[in-house]
């Protein structure tokens, strides 16, 4: 493996606004602390328009090296919290997030002077005003139609029962831990931001997958195909690779995983208009009222426990959502083709002609349920004056109806195929 340079922080301003956090003084702080615990990094950290903090090369990086190493001593894992940190006797969890620990981590060392972690919990932002957790009941309106609104509103309320029980089983019995006012609603939901928007799921050496937050390479920005990063096969550290080469000055990404325009809002609060990896997930299930259903059910859910949640992406067949559809449709005199539809293959042309117009009339009626057109919200992405998070919210809900426009022409293209080649998807002859 190449060396790589020691970190040196340098701000290199290419925007006018700042986000808060993070200032001269912390960053000086933190590059002492880099230098101290051995993070390794060929970057220096500049500040980007509605990005924050990213990295930018200090030396022309080529692809295959190593951007960051950073040590595994370092890492905040959630593991070592629960059964490490003084939390480790601590049994009474709410149980509504897994993170917990981490989360009340980072509020008790945020607030410790003498924390070992402090110089990099000082440059970690004050606030998150993308991230759909602090946006208004107004600008979450804009993306009517999508699951955003919902699930953020769920993730609200699970918050204040997290911190309601919290705050009985934990915080009030330990008045030394957590000085009056540390612990908030609100700061419990900064944390959360935090951790949704920072941490990297990863197998570690007890060979199950945690949570954790790795200081430095957090700060990198999202570019689809760019390096994910990994712990090393001795878990000694967490590097992420290069996968092109970099100038010096150019900034340098690595990738958050192929993760849709809903995965990339609601957790790091932004969306990619040209997003190669988009997505959309539609959720769906049999009735058990259904005769067909009630006997197709438990062979589907035990074929695919999660045929619940099914993902269609622009251009491509949508095998999963056929299957589901063929299976919704079938009548008890095709149940002796259960076997092949399960595998995803055409069973008749009548079962197939029903599976194609109950999959395109289920899509149409999605987007119907959207206020607007694809050709109105294009309209007002052109306008001016539209805050970041609206905006946001309007290229989320028109990806989304592009993806399901995109999907009901595919199936349409699909069935004059089939009645050209006189083949059902498999090879079933018609």
């Amino acid at each position: 493996m190449k060396p790589v340079v020691l970190l040196l922080v340098v701000l290199v301003f290419s925007a006018v606004v700042v986000q808060a956090g993070p200032n001269q003084q912390t960053l000086t702080a933190f590059a002492s602390w880099v230098q101290q615990h051995k993070l390794h990094s060929k970057c220096n950290l500049g500040v980007f328009d509605g990005q924050g903090l990213g990295g930018v090369a200090r030396a022309p990086i080529k692809e295959g090296e190593a951007i960051v190493m950073i040590p595994s001593s370092v890492l905040v894992s959630n593991y070592r919290i629960k059964t490490e940190s003084f939390l480790k006797d601590f049994t009474e969890w709410a149980g509504i997030f897994s993170l917990e620990p981490t989360l009340v981590w980072l509020l008790v060392e945020r607030n410790n002077v003498n924390s070992p972690w402090k110089p990099y919990l000082d440059i970690l932002p004050d606030s998150f005003p993308t991230h759909p957790l602090s946006w208004t009941q107004e600008e979450l309106d804009e993306a009517k139609g999508t699951a955003l609104p919902d699930t953020t509103n769920a993730i609200r309320e699970a918050l204040k029962r997290t911190y309601e029980h919290l705050l009985e089983k934990l915080v009030t019995p330990n008045p030394n831990v957590f000085p009056a006012g540390s612990f908030t609603l609100d700061a419990l939901i900064w944390s959360y931001q935090v951790v949704n928007s920072r941490a990297w799921l990863v197998k570690g050496a007890n060979d199950e997958l945690d949570h954790v937050l790795v200081p430095l390479a957090d700060m990198l920005n999202h570019q689809p195909g760019a390096g994910t990063g990994s712990l090393s096969e001795d878990f000694s550290y967490f590097s992420i690779n290069a996968t092109r080469d970099y100038e010096t000055g150019d900034q340098v990404f690595d990738s958050y995983g192929p993760k849709s325009n809903y995965e990339l809002l609601s957790s790091y609060g932004f969306v990619l208009p040209e997003n190669p990896d988009d997505f959309m997930t539609l959720h769906f299930s049999l009735k058990p009222s259904n005769l067909v259903h009630s006997i197709v059910e438990p062979i589907l859910n035990t074929v695919d426990p999660n045929y619940k949640s099914i993902k269609i992406r622009p251009n491509k067949v949508p095998v999963e959502l056929l299957r589901v559809f063929r299976l919704s449709v079938m009548e008890f005199g095709e149940l002796e083709l259960l076997n092949e539809a399960l595998q995803g293959k055409g069973v008749t042309l009548k079962n197939e002609l029903r599976a194609f117009r109950s999959a395109i009339r289920s899509l149409s009626g999605m987007l119907q349920s959207f206020d607007t057109t694809i050709a109105q919200d294009n309209e007002l992405l052109a306008s001016e004056g539209l805050s970041l998070n609206r905006r946001n919210a309007i290229v989320l809900r028109k990806t989304q109806k592009e993806i399901i426009t995109n999907v009901i022409l595919v199936l349409g293209k699909m069935w004059e195929n089939i009645l050209l080649s006189g083949e059902l998807l498999g090879g079933v002859a018609i």
